[in-house]
C-alpha cells in the first residue's frame, strides 16, 4: 500500500447523519490500509450509528442545550477532551462535516481538514469551521457561491455529482427481518423524525406542522408510527402519544435507516437527510423544513420522489394519495449509479492527493 498503510486519518461526527457518512468512509479506508480513528459527541443516534457498522468511537463531549454562552462552553471542553485522543494518534487528516471544536484543534496542530457538507444553510458552524478547511467536498447541487463565501482563498473546492445519502445506500441493502422484528408491515408505517427545534439552523425559523396532530392523523387512517426521536422531549412526547391510543413505535439507541426507508409506505421529517434517504429508495420522502435547499431540488428534477410541504394537512392528504409501491434493489441501485457519482470514492479520491 506504499504511504497508504502510513497515512492516519481522524473522522469526527457530530450527529447520526454524519456518524453514517463518516463510518461507511471509515470502513472504506480500513479498507484500503489507513489508520483510522473515529470520535463523536454524545447526541441521539451519533454513537450508535458507529456502533452499529463495527466501530468503536471516542465519545467525547455532549449535545448542549442551552444558552449560547452554554454552547461556546461546550464546545471549548470538547476540544480540551479531543485534545488528549488526538495527541495520541497524531492523524495527518481530518475529514468531518462543519464542526468548529475539531476544525479549531486541526487548525492549530497542522492537522490537514477534509471538510464535506451539503448545509451552507447552517451559518454558524459554517463560518467557524470552513474557513480552516484545506479541501471541501460539496454536491454540485449545491451553487458554488454558497459554499466559497466560507472558505480561505487557497482553499480546494471538490465537486461531484449526487447527495452524502448515496455513500450508504449503495452499500447498505435493506433487511426486511429488521422491518419485521418493530412489529409492523411493509407499506403499512410512516417513519417520522421530528424537527430539530435546538440547532442553530432552526434558529428564528417557525415550523407550522403540528407533529401531535400529524401523528394523531396518520394512525386514524391505520398507519404505524416509527418515531425516531432527536430531544429528551420527543422521548416524552412519543410515551404521551403511546398512552393516549396511537400506535407509535419508538426508536432508540441505533436503527437500520435504509431498511426502514425502503419498506414505509413515507417518511417525514423536520430536517432534510432522512427524507431524501427515502426519495432515493423510491419512497416518499417529505421534509417540512421550512427552506427549500438545492440539494433536495436537485433530486426532486432527476424525478425520484422527494416533497416539501410545510403544513400538517398537506402531509396527510400526500401520504394517503401515494400509493406503495414494491420495488427491486437491485434496479434501484443501477439507477442511482447511472445518476449519480459515489460519494465515498471522490473522498477516497481527494484524500490520496491530499497525504500524497
Amino acid at each position: 500500500m506504499g504511504c497508504l498503510s502510513k497515512a492516519r486519518v481522524w473522522l469526527d461526527s457530530l450527529t447520526s447523519k454524519q456518524s453514517t457518512l463518516l463510518g461507511y468512509i471509515a470502513l472504506e479506508l480500513l479498507r484500503r490500509g489507513y489508520e483510522v480513528l473515529t470520535t463523536c459527541r454524545d447526541y441521539e443516534f451519533t454513537v450508535g450509528a458507529l456502533k452499529r457498522l463495527g466501530l468503536a468511537p471516542y465519545v467525547l463531549g455532549r449535545y448542549v442545550i442551552g444558552t449560547p454562552y452554554d454552547k461556546v462552553l461546550g464546545d471549548a471542553d470538547r476540544i480540551f477532551a479531543l485534545t488528549t485522543v488526538v495527541e495520541k494518534f497524531k492523524p495527518q487528516v481530518l475529514i468531518a462535516y462543519p464542526n468548529p471544536p475539531a476544525a479549531r484543534l486541526a487548525f492549530g496542530v497542522g492537522i490537514k481538514y477534509v471538510a464535506l457538507t451539503d448545509s451552507p444553510h447552517a451559518v454558524i458552524p459554517s463560518r467557524l469551521a470552513l474557513p480552516l478547511a484545506d479541501v471541501v467536498i460539496v454536491s454540485s447541487c449545491i451553487p458554488e457561491e454558497d459554499i466559497r463565501k466560507y472558505l480561505y482563498p487557497e482553499a480546494k473546492l471538490v465537486f461531484y455529482e449526487g447527495v452524502d445519502e448515496l455513500t450508504w445506500i449503495l452499500r447498505a441493502k435493506p433487511n426486511l427481518e429488521y422491518v419485521k422484528s418493530l412489529n409492523v408491515d411493509p407499506g403499512n408505517y410512516v417513519v417520522l423524525r421530528p424537527h430539530e427545534h435546538h440547532a442553530t439552523y432552526y434558529r428564528g425559523v417557525e415550523s407550522s406542522v403540528d407533529v401531535i396532530e400529524l401523528c394523531r392523523k396518520l394512525s386514524k387512517e391505520g398507519y404505524d408510527i416509527i418515531y425516531i426521536p432527536r430531544y429528551p422531549e420527543h422521548i416524552e412526547l412519543a410515551l404521551k402519544l403511546r398512552k393516549s391510543g396511537i400506535n407509535i413505535k419508538l426508536i432508540e439507541g441505533m436503527y437500520d435507516g435504509v431498511s426502514l426507508a425502503f419498506y414505509a409506505k413515507a417518511v417525514i421529517t423536520g430536517g432534510a437527510s432522512l427524507a431524501r434517504e427515502a426519495a432515493l429508495l423510491n419512497t416518499l420522502g417529505i421534509t417540512y423544513y421550512p427552506k427549500d435547499l438545492h440539494v433536495d431540488q436537485c433530486i426532486n428534477r432527476k424525478g425520484y420522489p422527494l416533497k416539501r410541504i410545510t403544513d400538517t394537512d398537506g402531509i396527510v392528504d400526500t401520504v394517503l394519495k401515494t400509493a406503495y409501491v414494491h420495488k427491486d434493489y437491485e434496479s434501484l441501485i443501477n439507477r442511482l449509479k447511472t445518476d449519480f457519482n459515489d460519494p465515498l470514492e471522490v473522498v477516497i479520491k481527494t484524500l490520496d492527493e491530499v497525504v500524497g
